[in-house]
């Protein structure tokens, strides 16, 4: 008997283990290609981040809409670079990680669509919003700091200090 329910555990924290392991999130080039209109570099000014757990799948009621006034918009990408920067965007892997920020905050990149909706990739967190900036989904938890500054270098006339 003990040995049935040794194993019982065992396969319902197995199954705990599995079920909630990050789910992966990658860009699609040609997607990006056809319906990305505007690439911003912005700083998102945002004071009330913090992490929440997706442990049960309702973190989504807990991530912040996108306040317009919190935004110092820096640099447009000229279209002419467009090609290049989703081609290297579209290699960046994401996790959707159990803890995740509530919000987009510091250097962010935004991808505006042509429908009005639009994604914020900023370090830790990249999450779509609708035109009016309601929070639509989480995405993923993007780069991190250094490798988030170093991207930007690498595409926009942008140096950090």
């Amino acid at each position: 008997m003990r040995k049935i329910i040794a194993i019982f555990i065992g396969i319902v924290f197995f199954t705990i283990l599995t079920a909630c392991s990050p789910i992966p999130f990658s860009y699609d080039n040609s997607v990006l290609v056809d319906t990305v209109v505007r690439v911003e570099l912005i700083y998102y000014n945002q004071p009330n981040v913090r992490q929440v757990s997706d442990f049960f799948g309702n973190a989504h009621r807990r991530h912040l809409d996108f306040n317009f006034d919190l935004v110092e918009s820096i640099e447009i990408l000229n279209e002419v670079y467009h090609a290049d920067f989703f081609l290297e965007l579209s290699d960046i892997p994401m996790q959707n990680a159990t803890n995740q920020n509530n919000s987009p905050t510091g250097w962010s990149i935004l991808l505006h669509y042509e429908d009005g909706y639009f994604d914020v990739f900023s370090a830790l967190y990249v999450g779509r919003f609708n035109h009016e900036g309601r929070f639509i989904e989480f995405l993923g938890d993007g780069l991190w700091y250094q490798p988030l500054r170093y991207f930007i270098e690498q595409h926009f006339d942008h140096e950090f200090q």
